[in-house]
């Protein structure tokens, strides 16, 4: 009997102790299925959702003070009525920080909210970080959400996106894209395994040419995720593209033919297709990489063709290739140096003075916005408006036989890979032709930026810090300058490339935008030369010509032209969608009402703290249990003297009474 009731207590410890452990967390009460809701109820595309952020007011000053050092400090939060506390938030981007910084009179920064920075059991109905975008050069304010559509249209896996109207300790800073960040919650969303090898490359060996077989020489090939990885996945994709073997034992191909047609539909150059090599992820699945998007503010030609800004202006990062990865980490702010001296801190000369180039270019863009105000757009400086020049011929006939711009194929070795083989083209080609048959028709762009105006438009009239004035959002909505116009234009020429009718040779100078567009008939649509400066232009102190560009005749070039921009600003004073869901039906998600929930710090795939306590405490437990079974001495009861009676048996054995 006591056998028994050893190895009864025994398995009942045991089914207690793996009931906690393994089912409870996982399980939770369908706890992951009740958190991870923020799709629904943080980007809730049907509306725009109120963010209203508070923080010391020290800190507050502190960040918008020194922008450049992308500080993290603690606030407090409410998304749509529920409240975060001990958050942290800190300023983000590259081109568009500094341009902001750059400004007089603007503190719209991008902002990144970090749910778990001070806890790592902090969620929003299990997301961990927002990105707040802030819409810059796009006076549509559709350019990143159209994009994102497309991109999720096409199977793409995408970030979380909607409208958001931000308040800062009260006081308006405007209609802002929510983004989610792509990190842990994105992967799990979106893939069946997320512990896969996450990159944000950005620098040396962004472009993923090889270099050598020593990861340490991949400097900008940034690891997000495990860190103690050996990333020997990454290796092999490397060596595959550039030195040859099968394409489809590392990367998932048909996912990146249709993130390339996607990108090269929307004239995306602010990215791997473009000089600066930067603007998306790298996932590693099963041994298998998949192309991530991200950062679409300048998609619809707003980077134009041959790296400059909408096909005219001057180009960002001109003239060479991006330099150091200038992402702040989280824990390790950018500190307080001049924005020159983060872009030229690069691993090498060559990434060095390439970042220089790209400082250069960011200064130069935000000098000549610098006294804008409200209702002036974003005008003046040497190249304007970076979007100004959106429907440029050179943009709008981007090629699609050689989808690069400011580079070659042979500096972009994974497209090339990628187009090189006959069936690859042929699924390219099929996916452009979709995109411009179904998405980039007039009848579903109009109903689409109609939707969307309706439901931000009393938004961007209240905004008081927008970058742009309501009559230049109401030109992009529709019209002859409008992101319609755009795609419907873009749309033929995709479709006469695809017969053959329009051959375009594709700008691969790095110089100022010009597409080389031919007709069959022989005439050609640009004369293919490097445009010249207009007379009379002077080219601001320091600030070098790119390669290849001649300066008017007699024009004085300024002293000091050795690519180094005077001193600025970098830290200043204050101052058709399937889904039925979305603005009038026409985007993904059909996202359903704002529901009441709290912010619960469930499992989505791995054990929080007090998970780990909870199996501590029934270990501790089920060993006490053990040991006590074990050491455990049953008590003898003695004959009686008196009576003489011998201890009551029962089939033979002895029993306690």
């Amino acid at each position: 009997m006591k056998n028994r009731t050893i190895v009864a207590s025994l398995v009942l410890l045991i089914v207690l102790f793996v009931t906690v452990t393994a089912i409870l967390p996982r399980a939770g009460l369908q706890a992951t299925q009740l958190e991870n809701t923020y799709m629904q109820r943080v980007f809730n595309q049907s509306k725009v959702t109120n963010v209203d952020i508070t923080m010391n007011p020290k800190d507050l000053k502190t960040i918008l003070d020194n922008p450049l050092d992308e500080k993290m400090v603690q606030a407090n939060v409410v998304i749509d009525g529920v409240k975060v506390d001990g958050i942290g938030m800190r300023t983000k981007g590259n081109m568009t920080l500094r341009s902001v910084a750059q400004m007089e009179d603007s503190d719209r920064y991008s902002f990144k909210l970090d749910f778990d920075y001070y806890n790592d059991d902090q969620k929003l109905y299990g997301l961990k970080k927002l990105n707040l975008n802030n819409n810059y050069s796009d006076p549509s304010q559709m350019r990143e959400y159209l994009s994102y559509a497309l991109m999720e249209k096409m199977g793409i896996p995408t970030p979380g996106y909607s409208y958001m109207y931000v308040t800062i300790n009260g006081q308006e800073w405007g209609l802002y894209l929510g983004v989610e960040a792509i990190e842990e919650t994105y992967l799990q969303r979106n893939f069946t395994d997320s512990t896969g090898d996450l990159y944000k490359p950005d620098g040396t060996g962004s472009d993923l040419k090889w270099i050598s077989d020593k990861m340490k020489d991949y400097s900008g090939l940034n690891l997000k995720s495990d860190t103690n990885s050996d990333q020997k996945d990454m290796m092999k994709l490397l060596d595959v593209i550039n030195n040859g073997g099968n394409l489809e034992d590392v990367a998932d191909v048909d996912e990146m033919l249709r993130y390339f047609a996607a990108n090269t539909a929307l004239v995306n150059l602010d990215s791997y297709q473009g000089n600066l090599k930067h603007n998306y992820y790298l996932y590693e699945k099963d041994g298998k990489f998949s192309v991530l998007p991200w950062d679409y503010n300048m998609a619809f030609g707003g980077y134009g063709v041959g790296g400059g800004g909408g096909g005219g202006g001057m180009p960002e990062g001109m003239p060479g290739q991006n330099g150091q990865n200038n992402n702040a980490q989280d824990d390790k702010p950018a500190g307080k140096e001049n924005a020159q001296n983060q872009a030229a801190a690069g691993g090498n000369q060559a990434d060095a003075k390439a970042g220089q180039n790209r400082q250069n270019a960011a200064n130069e863009q935000a000098a000549g916005q610098g006294n804008q105000k409200r209702g002036g757009g974003m005008g003046g400086g040497m190249g304007g408006d970076m979007a100004a020049n959106f429907l440029s011929e050179n943009n709008i006939n981007f090629s699609i036989t050689t989808p690069v711009s400011g580079t070659s194929l042979e500096e972009r070795p994974l497209l090339k890979a990628l187009l090189s083989k006959d069936e690859y083209k042929e699924k390219f080609n099929k996916y452009l032709k979709e995109i411009a048959d179904e998405y980039f028709t007039e009848d579903n762009m109009l109903s689409m930026t109609t939707s969307i105006s309706s439901l931000i438009s009393s938004y961007v009239e209240k905004d008081p810090t927008s970058f742009y004035t309501p009559d230049q959002f109401k030109e992009g909505v529709s019209g002859d300058k409008s992101l319609v116009k755009f795609a419907t234009e873009r749309a033929e020429s995709i479709k006469m490339q695809l017969s053959g009718e329009l051959v375009v040779e594709a700008d691969t100078s790095g110089g100022m935008g010009f597409g080389g567009g031919q007709f069959n008939n022989g005439q050609n649509a640009d004369n293919g030369q490097m445009p010249a400066m207009p007379d009379g232009m002077q080219l601001p102190e320091g600030m070098q010509l790119p390669e290849g560009m001649q300066p008017p005749e007699g024009m004085q070039m300024p002293d000091g032209q050795n690519g180094q921009m005077g001193q600025g600003r970098g830290n200043r004073g204050a101052g058709g969608f399937p889904g039925g869901g979305g603005p009038g039906g026409g985007f993904p998600g059909g996202m359903p009402g704002m529901g009441g929930a709290n912010i619960q710090p469930g499992a989505t795939g791995k054990y929080t703290t007090q998970d780990i306590i909870i199996a501590a405490i029934f270990l501790v437990l089920l060993i006490a249990a053990l040991i006590f079974a074990l050491t455990f001495k049953r008590r003898r009861v003695p004959r009686s003297k008196t009576s003489g009676e011998e201890p009551s048996l029962m089939n033979g054995k002895e029993i306690d009474q």
